[in-house]
């Protein structure tokens, strides 16, 4: 069901089952009149703008409804606010409301139809074809202009077109790369995926977690994209870096069937088969003696049980680190943190 949005506290034949949080949205509109000129009909261009503003943050408002799970959003307040500056007039067009769940089941079934487009729906999928196509060629450079209109209008289809530009250009390999481009990626990467829909979002960044594995782990990291349905799909004893990797992201909220997942993942995790083993040292071997850690990279170090690898790495690039499972200290310590998580999650949601 599409979510509702309303101006009264009520839906007629609907029961209010949760009250999840209050929502805002808003769209500035850059102009030089006044908010009188607008709605008194004087010029029509700018009365326009507004509107089309006004449409930008509705969509705006449903995807954020769509992103904590609400049914409906209630109450909503409209508010037009007039600001001056430099010379020049800003309008903010802000809506607020709360977002519901909603228990539907006396409610009649809504049948919606279109007999008007409005003139930011067209504009909105004439720039969604215009820049998938450019888009398709990797070569195709995303200007100022395309970056105001992808958040304007919130082309999120767009999103599996800028994750793979995104990857493209972070690899150290591409070094013909406007620099222009890419500040221009960087800087609006991060406010667009973070104004999709979480799952949405999800969808694209987990979508090919393998081929740049360390890639997506940074990007869930930044976007705070932690998902446990995803992660569990890729439980597999070669993943094991990318799966600790993904633990240290967080998500907006935690559910029941999050938690189940998450204790799939430390069960996977306590079970990972051991790629070292250790050996008992006779003091003439290797000049050690005592118990002695040999690491998946078959380097052979004197340490406690659980301890980790001490040998230098070949040409100077640091301390090797492994321990028998083939994990660093860092990594053991977002593990304990990750379960710390869990055990929270526990008593919150299994009162």
């Amino acid at each position: 069901m599409d979510i509702l949005i309303t101006t009264t506290d009520s839906i007629e034949g609907a029961t209010i089952t949760r009250y999840i949080e209050v929502l805002r949205t808003s769209v500035v509109v850059g102009t030089d009149l006044a908010l009188t000129d607008l709605f008194s009909g004087t010029n029509r261009k700018y009365s326009s703008q507004l509107n089309n503003s006004y449409d930008r943050a509705m969509v705006n408002l449903k995807m954020k409804g769509f992103a904590v799970g609400a049914d409906a959003i209630v109450g909503l307040h409209t508010d037009f606010e007039e600001i001056f500056g430099k010379g020049k007039t800003k309008f903010v067009v802000s809506l607020v409301g709360t977002a519901v769940k909603l228990d539907c089941s006396r409610m009649p079934s809504l049948k919606t139809q279109t007999d008007t487009v409005s003139a930011s729906t067209l504009r909105r999928q004439h720039l969604m074809l215009t820049l998938r196509k450019k888009m398709n060629d990797d070569n195709y450079a995303l200007s100022v202009d395309d970056w105001d209109n992808i958040l304007n209008y919130s082309l999120w289809d767009l999103a599996p077109f800028i994750y793979r530009r995104y990857l493209l250009l972070n690899k150290a390999t591409v070094s013909n790369v406007p620099l222009q481009e890419k500040k221009l990626l960087l800087d609006n990467f991060i406010p667009f995926f973070k104004s999709m829909n979480y799952n949405d979002a999800a969808d694209v960044i987990y979508g090919d977690v393998t081929t740049d594995p360390y890639g997506t782990a940074d990007v869930v990291n930044k976007l705070q994209l932690f998902h446990p349905e995803k992660i569990c799909s890729l439980l597999q004893p070669e993943n094991k870096h990318l799966v600790i990797a993904l633990l240290k992201a967080d998500k907006p909220n935690y559910s029941l069937p999050d938690l189940q997942r998450m204790r799939q993942i430390v069960d996977y995790i306590d079970n990972l088969p051991d790629t070292g083993h250790y050996i008992e040292g006779k003091g003439t071997l290797f000049g050690k003696t005592g118990t002695l850690l040999v690491c998946e990279r078959g380097h052979t170090s004197a340490v406690e049980l659980g301890g980790h690898c001490t040998e230098t790495l070949d040409r100077g690039l640091g301390i090797c680190n492994l321990n028998v499972k083939g994990l660093t200290e860092a990594e053991i310590e977002v593990i304990s943190m990750f379960k710390q998580k869990v055990d929270i999650l526990s008593s919150l949601l299994e009162k």
